[in-house]
């Protein structure tokens, strides 16, 4: 792979366009092409001689120049001299100027330099300055192709090893001759173009900066360093990466709006409500969004029990969506991935909240208007998480008016208020609705006491188990107003709803 290098800025701190001044009588060296002014000390002496820092960019050699110059218009003659530590003094003049307002001398090279301005009568003057080509570097252990090598990373690790190496000026003290070394000082940083990328230590170690969370995006890392004369270097290397970002996301199907729904709980409405919604009941189906980055297989445990009882699945492409349906009600379920790159680099993940199923109930209405005016006209009571459910529907007199029996009460569309399912529509009155189910949490709602009356007798008794009884009715007539239960009790059938 050959990555495209970002573009770096490098904030030359100091870079000055104008000239460059030191005072001294009255007389002044300046440059016009220097980056940053300093100044030299001396051993036996408290003057300060100025320093011209010229930095050499991009392995590109930039020489030095200096002016001398006096305020005012007269004309002056120069004669510019080197330093020459062989000698403890400077060498004959190099350059001279007769009869001119300054003089300029270029291409430098690093070294001390003197320069006499006189004019034959009141002034006679020398000036020293300093010239440093600073060779201030930054670099980053990289392949040829600016590829972080191989051997520097793992599934656990990554190792960054930056270089930072600052110039050295050597200048002499004027009255004793001996060398002064200054070694420039440099700070550095670490950075990325990966936003969600921190660096330890990124202001601290240079070789080796460890990361033990390598990121799982292909990553610039980039070093700039700077130095105290302003000069910043930068480097960078590549890392392409071996990592890998386990997520997911879940959403549910709505067994009521038949659609998928990432904001399903056990809030819910029947289905002939006004805004018709289910819940996360049993059968739970759901379906899971693979938003993992990096990876190649992905291994998704949908059920893990502690009994051994596992469901798993491999998949290989981000964009599959897979789907389980949890069959136990009132549990919760945590689901899990495990996201594996292509270099055997593996990544976890586990929802943050569990899915539950909720437990089984039922809400069952006592009222319904089968006039086809678009409200409450079937009797449909709303449920959860029922696996099996027998609706029995009664006259007063006892005589069956409606049953059904579904392994699916989603597929339920209510009572319509007629008879037997025909056209024939069911007085106006009192009904009295039985109703057996088995939830998938096991519980039972059925009422064998007044199931048996009925089945056996063909009539009905007192209901002990209910505090809303009312005693006993011999014969063959539904039971008393009062006598119901949370799945038995009585319905009133309302055709002419604006008479009452």
């Amino acid at each position: 792979m050959s990555p495209t290098r970002p573009v770096h800025i490098k904030y030359i701190t100091g870079l000055i366009l104008c000239l460059f001044s030191f005072q001294m009588i009255q007389a002044q060296i300046t440059s016009a092409t220097a980056h940053r002014l300093d100044s030299v000390v001396y051993e036996t002496s408290t003057l300060k001689d100025p320093l011209f820092v010229f930095h050499q960019l991009n392995q590109v050699a930039k020489p030095g120049s200096l002016t001398a110059t006096l305020p005012g218009s007269e004309v002056y003659n120069f004669e510019w001299r080197k330093y020459n530590p062989v000698i403890n003094g400077f060498d004959p003049p190099f350059s001279t100027d007769t009869d001119e307002m300054f003089s300029t001398v270029s291409d430098l090279v690093e070294g001390g330099y003197q320069v006499r301005v006189w004019d034959g009568a009141a002034t006679d003057t020398l000036m020293t300055a300093w010239v440093m080509l600073n060779q201030f570097s930054a670099a980053v252990e990289k392949t040829l192709d600016d590829m972080l090598p191989t051997y520097k990373f793992t599934c656990d690790f990554l190792i960054l090893s930056g270089s930072v190496t600052p110039d050295t000026v050597t200048y002499y003290d004027l009255v004793s001759n001996n060398p002064i070394i200054r070694i420039s000082e440099f700070g550095f940083k670490w950075s990325s173009d990966n936003d969600e990328l921190r660096i330890p230590n990124d202001t601290i170690i240079l070789d080796p900066n460890i990361t033990f969370q390598p990121p799982y995006e292909d990553t610039w890392y980039i070093l700039t360093a700077i130095d105290e004369f302003g000069m910043t270097e930068v480097d960078s290397v590549y890392y392409e990466s071996i990592q890998t970002k386990a997520e997911f996301s879940v959403e549910y199907y709505d067994k009521v709006a038949k659609e998928y729904d990432p904001d399903l709980n056990s809030d819910w409405s029947a289905p002939d409500s006004e805004n018709p919604k289910g819940s996360t009941d049993a059968r739970l189906t759901v379906r899971f969004i693979n938003k993992s980055r990096n990876g190649s297989t992905f291994e998704w445990v949908y059920l893990d029990t502690i009994g051994g009882i596992k469901e798993s699945e491999i998949t290989y492409d981000t964009a599959q969506r897979t789907e389980f349906t949890y069959e136990r009600a009132d549990e919760y379920y945590y689901p899990h991935m495990v996201s594996t790159s292509d270099a055997g680099c593996a990544d976890s993940f586990l929802l943050d909240e569990a899915i539950f199923v909720v437990p089984s109930k039922l809400e069952i209405p006592n009222v319904f208007t089968p006039n086809s005016d678009g409200q409450n006209d079937r009797f449909i009571f709303k449920h959860q998480s029922l696996e099996k459910c027998r609706i029995t529907i009664v006259d007063r007199g006892g005589k069956v008016v409606y049953k059904l029996k579904t392994e699916d009460i989603y597929s339920w569309e209510g009572w319509d208020g007629n008879l037997h399912n025909s056209s024939r529509h069911a007085p106006e009155g009192q009904y009295y609705y039985m109703i057996e189910a088995l939830g998938f949490d096991g519980k039972e709602y059925r009422d064998s006491y007044f199931y048996e009356k009925w089945k056996i007798f063909g009539g009905t008794g007192n209901n002990d188990q209910s505090s809303g009884s009312s005693g006993s009715t011999p014969g063959s007539q539904a039971p008393e107003e009062g006598a119901q239960t949370l799945y038995t009790g009585w319905l009133y059938l309302y055709r002419n709803i604006g008479a009452y």
